[in-house]
């Protein structure tokens, strides 16, 4: 992608994170103890299901997950990172970028 491209894109999704109350605050705890954590703005859906494009007859299992924008992580995810959403811990169990700026995080609760 050119970097105007990307630029716009960029600006695209700062609009949607700017819609009042579409943006969650999501605490990314990195598995690597010499990194730090940050906190990212992100869209949490406490029952997120998947959708075949082709059929749209939802596929797979009802679960958490969290979008959050690409560029916002600090590093790509790896299976000892955590995330932090409303006091409750999770882990990443798939990422999946979706070409167009955004990363969702199907998601598993975890006790800490």
């Amino acid at each position: 992608m050119s970097g105007a491209l990307l630029a716009m894109l960029g600006h695209d999704l700062d609009a949607i994170f700017e819609l009042g109350g579409l943006d969650e605050p999501v605490e990314y705890i990195p598995g690597d103890e010499d990194l730090e954590s940050v906190t990212l703005k992100g869209f949490y859906d406490e029952a997120y299901q998947e959708v075949d494009p082709h059929s749209r007859m939802s596929i797979g299992s009802t679960g958490p997950a969290v979008h959050l924008r690409s560029t916002d992580l600090p590093e790509y995810p790896a299976e000892t990172d955590r995330l932090v959403i409303r006091s409750r811990t999770f882990r990443i169990t798939l990422p999946k970028p979706d070409g167009q700026g955004m990363t969702t995080f199907l998601l598993h609760e975890v006790t800490t």
